[in-house]
């Protein structure tokens, strides 16, 4: 009967201390996130909506950024974003090439940033990304982009276990918001490249497209022509 009883009472020890190990886990765990990555739009004008959702993430007031290299055949305009940010609709910033009318061949690159609060453990993050003109080539075709993972990260008022200050630039005012921000790691519940098609013109066509837009505009200057000499006769005032 006391073997018994001893048995019980290490056995209740041995869950007693299961469940305090488990707690501390969930306590200490580090923070995660899962990304998902929603593409709106078709053609040379597209939306980036991230939507975020933390793991183990226990404190209040922080904010969250995601932090993005453009190729140059892509660009976000700076007076678009600047507009969005009065308006208070949305908060990206860039560094980098500002001049829209670049082809890709001779535009540089650019470092996006958008931030935003969290609330509860949630955030929509949302950038406004269009494609730049290419130069023709001799076959034409297709020049598939690949936008790469962002970074994300995170910025808290009170330190934040387990995870460095990143050494990321991070554009104004995004980087304003919080003293420090932190890289966190992330799944993406989507495969983590999307892929921009990108249609470039074919050069063995330019002789064509330069005959016909010649003899177009020919045709056209005529016709205008005569329709202004026509009304112009017809405008005479009558004698008495």
């Amino acid at each position: 009967m006391t073997a018994h009883v001893i048995c019980e009472a290490n056995l209740s020890r041995i869950v007693v201390a299961l469940l305090l190990c488990t707690r501390c886990v969930q306590i200490y765990a580090g923070i995660g996130a899962e990304v998902d990555l929603n593409v709106e739009g078709s053609g040379f004008h597209r939306t980036l909506i991230y939507r975020i959702h933390f793991e183990n993430l226990t404190q209040d007031g922080c904010r969250v950024a995601i932090y993005m290299e453009l190729p140059s055949a892509l660009y976000v305009n700076t007076d678009e974003i600047a507009e969005m940010r009065r308006r208070g609709t949305n908060m990206v910033c860039s560094v980098g090439e500002t001049d829209v009318e670049l082809f890709a061949e001779k535009a540089g690159r650019q470092n996006v940033t958008t931030c935003a609060s969290i609330s509860s453990s949630f955030s929509s993050l949302t950038i406004p990304v269009h494609q730049r003109y290419r130069y023709a080539h001799e076959t034409g075709g297709y020049i598939n982009v690949t936008l790469l993972e962002p970074k994300l990260l995170l910025g808290c008022r009170e330190r934040v276990r387990d995870h460095r200050v990143s050494k990321i630039d991070l554009c104004e005012p995004c980087v304003s918001l919080m003293t420090k921000w932190r890289e966190i790691p992330y799944r993406m519940s989507q495969n983590r490249e999307y892929v921009w098609p990108i249609p470039v013109g074919d050069l063995s066509l330019s002789l064509f497209v330069t005959c016909a837009t010649l003899l177009t505009t020919i045709i056209g200057a005529i016709f205008i022509g005569h329709a202004i000499w026509s009304n112009a006769g017809q405008s005479h005032p009558k004698e008495d």
